[in-house]
């Protein structure tokens, strides 16, 4: 058998069921007949690699945006790669992402994200750590908050257009949330785990905050709250949500919801009763240097000048100089420059979303500039810290 790798769209829908079937042997995927991955995930967004003639792997395009700095940068999310037992270390996994980073970049986004299962093999095609997906958890006895200024209500299905619109407000003021698209809003308000319970919090009809969770109930007779949804635009409503969580605490065990590794809603209690449960690093790639660096929103009260010398042995686009002139909130980018502050394309990716500083970043080898340089790229790049709720 040859070992030539090529990489296209599913023909029909046999080799779609073929590639479901290495989806749910590699990953928590379900089967064929139980996803109903043709419409769910579009066959136009898959892409399938043959190894000598027979499909070997997969993976699965997920055009969304992320919010950087106040402004919503496209991107496109890279979900379901799987490669079958018997084609894996034969190249399979390092053909797909490179094919997949030249298409994406055809596509003029500039950034791709995905959640690894391993990080070597996204690495090597030039993704890198750049923020966060946390799972906190709290006892409901243990929440000293009891706040009820505010009125809470059931969300209803005429509640959800104002719920994006609060939504869309709390990712401008952070780093890293998914621009929800309606197949992301469809996961959150319709989650696999079972029935969503939706509550939100309005000041005078205006809605300052919402949650949505389900009910894990195999614990019988009590339960736990898996919260996916969490949004307080004031601490007002956040102490209202936290006394909502607390209101469960006769019968519920224990909440879990996803926040930031320095995430404001946890100054809101007395006292640090919170834990961390669950971590994971997202990986995000830049794609294209410039239009990432045009795309994004900057600290309003920021001019500089940022030299940058950037190494990307992948895409030879990314690969050069460039100098990032940074004023009013925006960015413009031009080739050239002095290339004082050398960087590769990896510590680039979160040095770009805030997760690391360019100075932190010097000890992993992945950025070199003297103080100025660096102090500069500091300043450029700074915000709050990258994470997301949503995971894909």
């Amino acid at each position: 058998m040859t070992d030539a790798i090529t990489i296209s769209t599913p023909r029909d829908e046999a080799e779609v069921r073929l590639f479901a079937d290495i989806l749910a042997e590699s990953l928590s995927f379900p089967s064929f007949e139980e996803s109903d991955i043709v419409n769910r995930e579009g066959i136009e967004n898959m892409r399938i690699a043959r190894r000598g003639g027979e499909i070997a792997g997969g993976l699965i395009y997920r055009p969304l945006g992320q919010w950087f700095g106040g402004r919503s940068v496209s991107m496109t999310g890279i979900r379901g790669v799987g490669v079958a037992p018997e084609h894996r270390s034969s190249g399979v996994a390092g053909a797909l992402m490179v094919h997949g980073l030249n298409e994406i970049h055809k596509s003029r986004a500039p950034l791709s994200v995905l959640y690894p299962a391993t990080q070597p093999v996204y690495r090597r095609p030039g993704y890198e750590q750049a923020g966060a997906w946390i799972t906190y958890s709290l006892d409901p006895h243990r929440i000293d908050v009891q706040r009820r200024d505010l009125t809470v209500r059931k969300i209803t299905p005429a509640d959800h257009g104002a719920l994006r619109e609060v939504y869309a407000e709390r990712a401008k003021r952070t780093n890293g949330h998914v621009d929800r698209t309606d197949w992301v809003w469809k996961r959150v308000l319709e989650p696999r785990a079972g029935t969503a319970f939706g509550y939100m919090v309005l000041r005078d009809e205006r809605i300052e905050g919402y949650t949505l969770f389900t009910k894990r109930t195999d614990l019988s007779p009590f339960y736990e709250l898996d919260v996916h949804d969490l949004v307080a635009l004031t601490a007002e409503a956040g102490r209202r949500l936290f006394t909502l969580f607390a209101d469960h605490r006769s019968m519920c065990r224990r909440i879990t919801w996803k926040g930031s590794a320095a995430d404001p809603i946890l100054m809101l209690p007395r006292e640090q009763r919170h834990e961390i449960v669950d971590r994971m690093e997202w990986m995000l790639r830049i794609v294209d240097v410039a239009g990432a660096l045009e795309a994004r929103g900057y600290p309003a009260g920021v001019k500089a000048e940022l030299h940058l010398d950037v190494c990307d042995d992948v895409l030879p686009h990314n690969h050069g100089r460039f100098v990032l002139d940074v004023s009013n909130g925006r960015g413009q980018v031009r080739e050239g420059g002095r290339g004082s502050l050398r960087v590769d394309v990896r510590g680039l990716a979160p040095m770009y979303t805030s997760h690391l500083s360019a100075a932190e970043l010097q000890a992993t080898g992945y950025v070199e500039g003297d103080t100025h340089d660096l102090a500069v790229a500091g300043a450029v790049f700074s915000g709050p810290s990258p994470w997301m709720p949503d995971i894909f």
